[in-house]
C-alpha cells in the first residue's frame, strides 16, 4: 500500500513527459523549472532529501567531535598523557552512539527536516535520550569516566548540532528559491479545496511544496484553478497525471473524495515511489492541538479547544512580568536618553498616548516614545488618498511626512514601542500577543476578527516578525488569528527569539 503522511519529500519520479496543453498555461516560476527542468535535474531534486541527510550526519559528527575534543581539553588540559584508551572508545562509541539516538529521535526524518521547531527539537530530544543511554551503560559496564567530561560534551554538542541544522535549513532555503530542492505536488480533490491547498503552500516557498497541476471533476481541463495549477485531467486520471507530471506528491485535498475513491487512488500509486498525503481543510490549527488516533481502520482527527485559562496562562503573566521588569532596569538609561532626544529634536512631549482596544475589547491606553510631530493626528486626515494599506483598514505611509527625523531611526529598531513595558507590567499587554488595534479598526472588524481580541495584544507577535508593516491587512489578521489558536509558551518564546532579528534586520518597519 502507498505510504499516506500528513506531509512528505519526493519519491523517485518516473517520468517527465509533459502534456502540450500545460505550455500554454501560466505557471509560477518554481513550478515552470519543475514541469521544464530535463530528466537528469529532476532527478536530483527527487533525491535532495538523502543528500541533504549525508550531509547532517556529517556535520552531527564534526560537532560531537568538536565536543569531545572540548570536554578532553577541560578535563585533561593540553597533557595528551592523561587521555587512556577508556576515554577514547567512550569517545567513539559516544559519537556513533549520538548518531543512533538521533535517528531513534526521529532527527533524520525527511518529513521533518528543514520545516520547523520539531526538527531542533528532536535533536535535543536524541541528545538527553544519549545522557540516559550513558548513565545506563556505564553503570553496566562499570567503566567510570569524569562527569564534567560528559557534562561539558553533550551540551555542547546538542548546541553545536542544533546550529548546524539552522545553516542547513538555510541553505536548503535559498536552493528552494532558486526552485531547486522542492516537491512536486498533484493535488486531487475539487477546485475549492484545490485552490485553497495552492494558496496555503505558496505563502511559504522555503517550504519547498509546489503545486503544479490539479485532478478535479467540477472544472474543464485545461483551465486554472489557481494561479499557476492547471487542471490536467479527472480524479480518476490522478494516478497516470501523476506519473506524466514527474509529480513527487499526490495530496488529497479537502473532504471531496470518498474513502472508496481515496483508497483506490492509494492502490494505483503502489510501487510508483510516490507518497499520497491528505491534506484536510483545517488549516491556521498547529499540531499540539491535533491529535490522530485510528478507530476501526479509520483515522479520527481530533482537534482541542484553545485555552486561554490554567496554570499556562498564569506562567505566561509570570513571564511577562519578570521579563519586562528585567528589561525596564537595563534599559533605563537608555529609556532617559530617547526621552530627552525626543523633547530636544521636535516639539511636544516624549510619549505618546494612543487608546487602543485590549483583551475582551476594554479600552487600553498604550504608551510609545513620539516619534511624530506634535499635530500628527489632525495630519491624518489630509493624508488619506496617500495610505498605502490594501483595503484601506490601516493607515501606512513608506515617507510618511508626519513622522520627525529621530523618529524615522526609533521607528526603524522599534524603540518607540519600548514604553510598552510598562503597559506589560500593567497587565494590559503581553511580551507577545496579537497586534494591539485602534477603536476605529475594530468597528470595522468582520465576525472572524473578533478573535483578536481574546488574548492580550502583546509588543511583539507572528506580525512582528513576518513584515511588520509591510503586511496586508488579511495576512496581518491571518497571524494574529493563528497565534490566537495556537498560542503556547513555546511559541511565545520562538517569537521573541525572533524578533531580535526582525528588529536588528528592520524590515518593514516605518
Amino acid at each position: 500500500m502507498t505510504r499516506v503522511v500528513p506531509w512528505s519529500v519526493p519519491g523517485d519520479a518516473a517520468s517527465d513527459e509533459v502534456p502540450r496543453m500545460l505550455t500554454s498555461v501560466r505557471t509560477p516560476a518554481a513550478a515552470q523549472k519543475i514541469l521544464t527542468s530535463p530528466t537528469g535535474e529532476r532527478t536530483r531534486v527527487a533525491h535532495w532529501s538523502r543528500i541533504f541527510i549525508r550531509q547532517l550526519l556529517v556535520t552531527d559528527a564534526l560537532s560531537a567531535t568538536v565536543a569531545i575534543a572540548l570536554g578532553w581539553l577541560i578535563r585533561f588540559g593540553f597533557s595528551t598523557r592523561a587521555i587512556t584508551d577508556a576515554y577514547i572508545f567512550w569517545s567513539v562509541a559516544l559519537t556513533m552512539g549520538w548518531l543512533l539516538c538521533l535517528h531513534a529521535a526521529g532527527a533524520y526524518d525527511v518529513r521533518t527536516i528543514s520545516t520547523g521547531a520539531r526538527e531542533y527539537q528532536r535533536v535535543l530530544r536524541g541528545s538527553a535520550n544519549l545522557i540516559g543511554a550513558v548513565a545506563v551503560v556505564g553503570y553496566l559496564s562499570a567503566m567510570h569516566v569524569a562527569r564534567i567530561f560528559v557534562a561539558v560534551v553533550i551540551p555542547v554538542g546538542a548546541v553545536l548540532m542544533v546550529l548546524g541544522r539552522y545553516a542547513g535549513r538555510q541553505t536548503v532555503h535559498a536552493r528552494r528559491k532558486h526552485g531547486h530542492w522542492t516537491s512536486a505536488i498533484l493535488a486531487v480533490g475539487t477546485s475549492e479545496s484545490v485552490r485553497h491547498l495552492a494558496e496555503v503552500t505558496s505563502r511559504n516557498p522555503e517550504a519547498g511544496l509546489v503545486v503544479v497541476g490539479a485532478c478535479v471533476e467540477d472544472a474543464v481541463k485545461g483551465s486554472e484553478v489557481a494561479p499557476g495549477v492547471p487542471v490536467v485531467g479527472e480524479v480518476s486520471q490522478a494516478a497516470a497525471m501523476a506519473e506524466q507530471l514527474g509529480a513527487d506528491i499526490v495530496a488529497v485535498a479537502g473532504s471531496g473524495l470518498g474513502p472508496r475513491r481515496i483508497r483506490e487512488l492509494g492502490w494505483a500509486l503502489e510501487g510508483t515511489g510516490r507518497n499520497m498525503v491528505m491534506a484536510p481543510g483545517l488549516t491556521e490549527v498547529a499540531g499540539p492541538r491535533v491529535h490522530v488516533s485510528p478507530v476501526e481502520g479509520l483515522p479520527l482527527m481530533w482537534v482541542d479547544q484553545p485555552q486561554f485559562t490554567g496554570v499556562r496562562l498564569v506562567v505566561k503573566r509570570a513571564l511577562d512580568v519578570i521579563g519586562a521588569t528585567f528589561i525596564l532596569v537595563l534599559a533605563a538609561p537608555l529609556l532617559a536618553l530617547i526621552a530627552v532626544a525626543v523633547r530636544l529634536t521636535s516639539r511636544g512631549p516624549a510619549l505618546y498616548r494612543s487608546t487602543r482596544m485590549g483583551q475582551d475589547g476594554r479600552e487600553i491606553m498604550v504608551y510609545k516614545f513620539r516619534s511624530m510631530y506634535r499635530d500628527a493626528d489632525q495630519q491624518r486626515q489630509h493624508l488619506l488618498e496617500m495610505n498605502e494599506s490594501e483595503g484601506g483598514m490601516l493607515f501606512k505611509i513608506r515617507t510618511d511626512p508626519r513622522v520627525t527625523p529621530f523618529g524615522r531611526l526609533l521607528r526603524k529598531f522599534s524603540l518607540d514601542e519600548l514604553p510598552q513595558l510598562f503597559n506589560v507590567v500593567s497587565g494590559t499587554m503581553s511580551l507577545v500577543g496579537p497586534r494591539p488595534p485602534l477603536p476605529g479598526e475594530v468597528e470595522r472588524y468582520e465576525s472572524h476578527d473578533h478573535r483578536r481580541l481574546l488574548v492580550k495584544p502583546g509588543m511583539t507577535g507572528l506580525w512582528q516578525v513576518s513584515g511588520r508593516s509591510d503586511l496586508s491587512w488579511d495576512e496581518s489578521v491571518r497571524l494574529d488569528l493563528y497565534y490566537v489558536e495556537n498560542w503556547s509558551l513555546a511559541l511565545d518564546l520562538a517569537i521573541i527569539a525572533r524578533t531580535v532579528w526582525a528588529v536588528l534586520r528592520s524590515r518593514g518597519a516605518y
